[in-house]
């Protein structure tokens, strides 16, 4: 199993309040990232530590589901989902900073664990297709935050 570690950040011109609330709720990640094709969380109720969401994703072209509970959460500062089901074990976390002018420093720190030959391609080849996706899926965030 092979470590894939990424960080990325990205500022939006809006407050963490009016960013976070889209951000934490996983069943809207189908809105702004190019690899989640469906989501829905598992149990009703408000979004706080222990909610759990399944969601269907593409990769490379492979189909993975993965489910995914809700680790940390401290509204409009940060959150962590941890997959509990899945091929890819996986940590994302996302923090907000408000920064000068009401805009907000927004940061995922990803941790994948890979699963040598799953995708029959390198750990560099996967690395950066990670890299690319998260950079692609924070600039649709910030786009259509904007």
């Amino acid at each position: 199993m092979i470590e894939i570690k990424i960080e990325q950040c990205l500022v939006i011109n809006l407050p963490a309040e009016k960013i976070f609330d889209n951000l934490a709720d996983v069943e809207n990640w189908v809105e702004w990232s190019s690899v989640v094709i469906a989501v829905r969380k598992t149990a009703p109720g408000i979004i706080s530590v222990g909610a759990t969401w399944r969601c269907t994703t593409r990769f490379l072209g492979r189909w993975l589901e993965t489910t995914y509970e809700l680790v940390e959460h401290e509204p409009s500062h940060f959150f962590t989902l941890k997959s509990i089901s899945g091929l890819c074990p996986a940590i994302f976390s996302y923090r907000l900073e408000a920064i000068e002018c009401g805009r907000t420093n927004v940061s995922l720190e990803a941790v994948i664990h890979h699963i040598e030959g799953f995708l029959v391609l390198e750990e560099p080849v996967v690395t950066s297709a990670v890299r690319r996706q998260i950079e692609g899926d924070l600039q649709t965030l910030h786009d259509n935050k904007q």
